[in-house]
């Protein structure tokens, strides 16, 4: 009966809680496809392609997906002494001034067959150019290193050169061998900026230096073979090691894919502030989460001095690396293009400088480099140094 029956020794079941509210989902970023054209675009499109190398990797291919024409001057071979038969040395030629003889044994080591060694050669160059133009080239930098600057990374001593000369700090001061400070621009509607205001290039890259020797040398030491068991040379892969480095030269060496590489170096180095490195050989930029991301990019013109030592002759290239050009390492999956509506790419212009004779080499050399750079000075009339 109902009396009789036993309490019950089971616990009360608890109320079911309330099931928890779905979290919202979150709201993933719309992915942005790539424009055709577009640094991201190309590296999809040549995927099975070895593409993303520092520049002493990059090829001819590279210069021609990046849009790189190279174009070549006529030789800037005046002024030269009169070499008319029956016409009397030069009093240089009979009797040489200390700097006579020092540009003539500067020019000879820079010519020797040993010039492939890089610090030799270096500092040649920098007694012929100091010696040239004192003013201009007064603050080498020997065997700097160059960061390179793709979408929000940047790679640390991505390009090497032998020597680099900036922009002078104080152009005034130099008279009659002073450069150009700014560099005018375009309207500032070609930039998609709301601002025209000329880019200062004081203390920035104006020039570097870098041998084909040189250059030559880099690429047939740029892969290192492990040595074999009981220190053995690994003979086979060695072999496999020159063929790729055979691949990395030039089907015309005076238009070097490695030159685009570095104007792109120098070009960066104008706009962006570059973050302390680390141990890392690349990391995030910018540094600061509040600092402004886009810098104000603007078209800019640099030099790279090279030489010839079979023609010998100086090579002066002048490398046009637009804004429009820098905005396309900026942002990787954009494509801006020029006034053409081509994808903006980059213009490198070759002029020959004979080396010889001495006399007239200043002239000639300054006619190849221009005046922003060594100043204004008359291009006809020789600087003879009998009065030194």
């Amino acid at each position: 009966s109902p009396e009789t029956t036993p309490p019950t020794t089971q616990r009360p079941k608890p109320a079911p809680s309330p099931s928890p509210r779905p979290r919202p989902a979150k709201r993933t970023g719309r992915i942005r496809r790539p424009k055709k054209g577009s640094l991201r675009d190309i590296l999809r499109q040549n995927a099975g392609t070895s593409l993303f190398l520092r520049p002493i990797g990059w090829t001819d291919l590279h210069a021609s997906l990046l849009g790189v024409r190279f174009c070549e001057l006529p030789v800037c071979d005046t002024p030269r002494p009169c070499t008319l038969p029956g016409s009397p040395p030069t009093q240089g030629h009979m009797r040489p001034s200390c700097t006579i003889t020092k540009l003539s044994d500067a020019l000879t080591e820079i010519l020797l067959p040993s010039s492939a060694l890089p610090k030799p050669t270096s500092t040649a160059v920098k007694a012929v150019l100091t010696t040239l133009w004192p003013a201009a080239f007064a603050k080498p930098q020997l065997f700097p290193e160059l960061n390179l600057y793709y979408g929000d990374k940047v790679y640390f001593d991505a390009v090497r050169v032998q020597a680099l000369w900036n922009f002078p700090p104080n152009p005034s001061a130099l008279s009659s061998q002073s450069s150009v400070a700014t560099i005018a621009t375009r309207p500032a509607e070609s930039y998609g900026s709301s601002l025209s205001t000329p880019h200062s290039t004081a203390n920035l890259p104006m020039l570097c230096y870098i041998g084909k020797n040189q250059l030559a040398s880099i690429r047939q030491n740029i892969f290192r073979v492990a040595i074999g068991p009981d220190n053995n040379p690994n003979i086979p892969v060695q072999r496999l090691q020159q063929l790729r480095g055979k691949r990395l030269l030039p089907a015309n060496a005076d238009q070097d894919p490695h030159f685009v590489g570095i104007f792109l170096a120098m070009a960066q180095r104008h706009f962006y502030n570059a973050p302390a490195q680390l141990f890392a050989r690349e990391t995030y930029w910018p540094p600061r989460k509040n600092e402004s991301r886009r810098p104000d990019f603007q078209d800019v013109k640099m030099r790279i001095l090279s030489h010839d030592t079979e023609t010998c002759e100086f090579l002066v290239y002048t490398g046009y690396v637009t804004a429009k050009f820098l905005d396309r390492f900026y942002d990787p999956s954009s494509a801006p293009c020029d006034e053409d509506g081509k994808i903006a790419g980059m213009k490198i212009e070759l002029t020959r400088v004979p080396i010889w004779p001495i006399l007239g080499l200043r002239e000639r050399l300054g006619k190849a480099l221009g005046d922003d750079i060594v100043g204004s000075f008359d291009p006809e009339y020789m600087e003879t140094w009998e009065d030194d």
